[in-house]
């Protein structure tokens, strides 16, 4: 086992058949080449409900646990105040377990353990800055160097397209057209689309890329010619949002979220904004819908005089 509390929980089971059963998932779970972590977390959460069902019925065997005894349990565990992404989890681990358990003929799947519903977890809201929090992060005086332009210019880029780190990393000057003003972003599964962007970005990308002294096709790059990683864009970010001296969450994907909520604050119908987002559900592009009204709400009780 990969560690020693495991070892001491699987020892406190009386019963045989389970013993040799976790034992048995556990060795299933590192064929499966799942990490150390997870493999950890599973066959722990297992042996939590095994504890269980020992507790609650020690002549239970395993073709006889059903699905209520798992509802149980997380009726339980819950009001222990376990959270709702653990108890996401400890379902996997069990339900893993019953796979495990079918493939090797233990039981059939007649119980309809498998087919349980977990809770799903609830996302919390993006963090955004304000409009005003983001106008002082861009008008911040820079000075004249080569790296004041350059992080000008990814501040700008972040917030002009909603662009994830990735996107902005991997960016060709080829990809830019300053002539139409539009540029094309490579997302997730290697997608391109095309995001129209304003004169505010493409002038800080055109002296940034007139600036710098090494040539090469990557937009962004250090000033030896190397392609920024998303580390180096994290910690521009940072260090800009510690120099303006504002109140504004320092991360780049909040400049995205920003971005969104931003635009549909002024009115963007929601479709269009997915498809500069790149979002291939709209449910995903929803979320900053839920954020918009969080913060009329916000200033609705903060502002009206008769709110509480």
């Amino acid at each position: 086992m990969p560690d020693i509390d495991i070892k001491k929980i699987v020892a406190s089971l009386e019963n045989g058949i389970f013993r040799e059963n976790i034992n048995g998932y556990y060795e299933y779970l590192r064929m499966l080449n799942r990490s150390e972590k997870t493999v950890r977390w599973y066959v722990t959460d297992t042996l939590l409900f095994l504890q269980y069902i020992e507790k609650e019925n020690e002549h239970k065997s395993l073709t006889a646990i059903d699905k209520n005894d798992i509802r149980d349990f997380i009726a339980l565990e819950r009001t222990r105040g376990i959270t709702r992404r653990s108890l996401i989890r400890r379902l996997s681990g069990i339900k893993g377990f019953f796979r495990y358990l079918m493939k090797k003929g233990i039981i059939e799947d007649s119980t309809g353990l498998l087919q349980m519903q977990m809770p799903r977890a609830k996302k919390p809201l993006p963090k955004v800055a304000s409009q005003e929090d983001i106008v002082g992060l861009l008008s911040e005086a820079f000075a004249d160097s080569e790296l004041d332009k350059r992080n000008s210019a990814i501040l700008s880029f972040l917030y002009g397209t909603g662009a994830r780190v990735s996107e902005l990393v991997s960016l060709n000057t080829g990809d830019v057209d300053f002539r139409t003003g539009v540029v094309r972003l490579k997302g997730k599964g290697n997608k391109a689309r095309i995001v129209p962007t304003g004169s505010f970005v493409l002038d800080k990308l055109k002296i940034w890329i007139d600036t710098r002294k090494a040539q090469c096709d990557a937009v962004f790059t250090t000033l030896s010619g190397r392609r920024l990683s998303d580390r180096h864009i994290r910690n521009i970010v940072y260090a800009a949002v510690r120099r303006a001296l504002i109140k504004v969450p320092a991360s780049p994907h909040t400049m995205r979220h920003s971005f969104a909520t931003h635009m549909l604050d002024n009115g963007i119908d929601i479709r269009v904004l997915q498809e500069m987002l790149g979002h291939v559900s709209l449910s995903t592009t929803q979320v900053y819908t839920h954020v918009t009204k969080e913060r009329l709400r916000r200033a609705y009780d903060r502002y009206h005089p008769h709110a509480e």
